[in-house]
């Protein structure tokens, strides 16, 4: 069963927040990847800030500064705060700079959906730490 237009806008899929340290050159086809993955309904970008690390913290930075496409000037919704900044780029080093994304994987809203429509509930949406995970499949080697 494919879930309405109706049932889809009221709901989300599972939200995640990415923070990739960029290169001092502009990566555009990393840029045109992301892109495409919103084309094709496979992910929504709910939140995109792009940061520096400086001495004494995070500072928010324009698209432009570190070559992003005009697309991602302004579009920041703010929903990630300088705390969460702050704690999604803490390896990030002085002077580097990062986007961090915060995106929707729409591709599961229709295993959401199923689930629902048969009973169930979603109870948590959430990924496990990236350390403990590699950490988890080093050990099975």
């Amino acid at each position: 069963m494919t879930a309405s237009p109706e049932w889809l806008d009221a709901h989300l899929g599972p939200v995640e927040a990415i923070a990739i340290a960029l290169p001092d050159h502009p990566a555009t086809a990393a840029w045109d990847a992301l892109l495409s993955a919103v084309d094709a309904h496979q992910l929504r970008v709910l939140d995109v800030e792009f940061v520096r690390r400086t001495d004494t913290g995070i500072e928010r930075i324009p698209a432009s500064s570190v070559g992003a496409p005009a697309d991602f000037d302004g579009a920041s919704s703010e929903l990630l705060d300088v705390a969460d900044l702050d704690a999604v780029t803490s390896d990030l080093a002085a002077g580097e700079t990062a986007a961090v994304l915060l995106v929707e994987h729409l591709s599961m809203l229709h295993v959401v959906h199923s689930f629902e429509t048969a009973g169930a509930r979603m109870l948590l949406d959430g990924l496990l730490d990236h350390d403990e995970l590699d950490a988890a499949v080093g050990a099975e080697d």
